[in-house]
């Protein structure tokens, strides 16, 4: 249970491990994985990978969140929960080498943020994406709004509108995540001895130059953040989110 970090061939695998909960993130974890991200950064693998067991990431712990904020303020909420949600996308963004999304279960909310974040996505035959946020009367406090525009501008609107579960052919074609003939971290991990033939230096220049042609501005961040804890703080969630509760 946790998060492990392991060395196959020419990636750099960190695999979310918290299968009890379909690797829900509340802070602490969020916490754990950005430090994983940043240790295999610096490992000598050419990619690194994110993936999960089980689920790739089933949004935000919501028993956690609710109990960390209940007594919080919305600015409060925006520096120490969202800080350290945003810490993960921030590593990602900030990672020396390509990074892969490895999506072979369901990618939630948070989850599909985190997929964003990185430079390219494969989603396997039982992986599936999801908007999620809006349900919960939530935006993408992750920054998914903007990560959504930087790789399918207009995209959010239908992610909205229908809430639906994206398979991996959809994924595929609404230019979500490249083909995978398999599960996603075969995919990945073959994809990485691939990128592997091009010096690892060089390779993080590319993934350096993507980013800074693409990436959202800070303030996009902190808006969302910003927005993001008054909502966590509204009657509106707190009603949503003892219904939810109640359910499990």
């Amino acid at each position: 249970m946790g998060v492990r970090v392991d060395d196959r061939g020419a990636a750099t695998v960190v695999t979310m491990g918290w299968t009890a909960k379909r690797n829900a993130l509340g802070p602490d974890e969020a916490e754990a994985l950005a430090q994983a991200v940043r240790e295999a950064g610096e490992r000598p693998g050419s990619v690194v990978v994110l993936t999960g067991e089980g689920a790739f990431c089933a949004g935000g712990d919501l028993p956690t969140i609710v109990e960390v904020t209940r007594t919080m303020s919305a600015d409060e909420i925006r520096e120490t929960v969202y800080g350290r949600f945003q810490a993960v996308v921030r590593a990602l963004r900030d990672c020396p080498v390509p990074t892969i999304a490895a999506v072979d279960g369901p990618a939630v909310g948070l989850g599909l943020d985190l997929a964003l974040a990185c430079d390219t996505r494969f989603v396997g035959p039982g992986g599936w994406v999801q908007q999620g946020w809006a349900r919960a009367g939530l935006v993408a406090g992750t920054g998914g709004v903007a990560l959504l525009h930087r790789i399918r501008p207009g995209l959010l609107w239908s992610l909205l509108a229908s809430q639906d579960r994206l398979g991996p052919g959809e994924c595929v074609r609404l230019g979500l995540a490249d083909p995978a003939d398999g599960p996603a971290l075969d995919a990945a991990l073959a994809r990485a001895e691939a990128l592997a033939r091009v010096p690892r230096d060089v390779l993080g220049h590319y993934a350096a130059l993507d980013r800074s042609a693409s990436w959202p501005v800070p303030e996009q961040f902190e808006f969302a953040a910003s927005i993001q804890g008054g909502l966590i703080g509204s009657e509106r969630f707190r009603a949503f989110a003892d219904r939810m509760l109640a359910r499990s």
